[in-house]
C-alpha cells in the first residue's frame, strides 16, 4: 500500500470529525490555533522529560492540524489569509516541540545534536516545499513531510528515552534524505526550464 493511498484513508477517517467541527460551527482558523496551543503543552512534556504524555498530546495535534484545512475546503472558507496562518503555526510549533526536546537533552551534548540537526532538517523539509511553491513548482516528495514527522515522533515518544535519541539519529537522517530530495526534484525543474 503506497503512502498516497494511506494519506487519502487517513483523511476518509477523520471526516466525522471535520462535519462534527462544522456542525458545531468551529472555523479552521480557530483549529489552527487551538491546535498551536496544544504544541505548547507537548514542548512544557518533552522539557520535563515527559516523552510519553508528549507522544500523546502530538496526536491531538495532529487531529487539528488535519482538520482545519479540511474544514475550510468543506465550508467554502478557504484562503491564502488562511493557508499563512496554518503555514505559520505549523513551523511555529516545531519550535515549540523540538525546544522542548532541547531543553530536556540540554546536559546531553550528544543527544542534544542529534535533535537540533533534527529540527534544521525539518524545517528545511517544510522550506525546500514553500520555496519551490513560490517558484511555482511543487516539491512534495520525501518520507517526511510534516504528517510523516508527527507520526514518527508520536511513535518514537512511545519507546521511551532509552531508545529515543537513536530513533531521533534515524529520524535527522531521513529528514535530511528528505531535504536533498526535494532540493534535487527543484533543482532538475528549474535546470529543465
Amino acid at each position: 500500500m503506497s503512502l498516497e493511498v494511506l494519506k487519502k484513508k487517513g483523511k476518509a477517517s477523520l471526516r466525522p470529525f471535520v462535519v462534527l467541527m462544522i456542525r458545531l460551527g468551529v472555523s479552521a482558523d480557530v483549529l489552527s490555533v487551538t491546535g498551536f496551543l496544544v504544541t505548547i503543552l507537548i514542548g512544557y512534556f518533552y522539557a520535563r522529560g515527559n516523552l510519553l504524555l508528549g507522544g500523546i498530546f502530538i496526536l491531538l495535534s495532529g487531529l487539528f492540524d488535519a482538520i482545519d484545512g479540511e474544514v475550510a475546503r468543506a465550508t467554502g472558507k478557504s484562503s491564502k489569509k488562511g493557508a499563512l496562518l496554518d503555514s505559520s503555526i505549523d513551523r511555529a510549533s516545531e519550535f515549540f516541540i523540538f525546544g522542548g526536546l532541547l531543553y530536556h537533552f540540554r546536559f546531553d551534548s550528544i543527544s542534544f545534536v542529534i535533535i537540533y540537526l533534527s529540527l534544521i532538517f525539518s524545517i528545511l523539509v517544510s522550506y525546500m516545499r514553500a520555496r519551490g511553491e513560490g517558484l511555482g513548482y511543487s516539491a512534495k516528495s520525501g518520507l517526511m513531510d510534516r504528517s510523516g514527522r508527527m507520526i514518527y515522533l508520536f511513535l518514537a515518544s512511545l519507546f521511551g528515552e532509552r531508545a529515543f535519541i537513536p530513533l531521533m539519529a534515524v529520524f535527522m537522517m531521513l529528514t535530511f534524505l528528505t531535504v536533498i530530495q526535494r532540493w534535487l526534484v527543484l533543482r532538475k525543474i528549474l535546470s529543465e526550464k
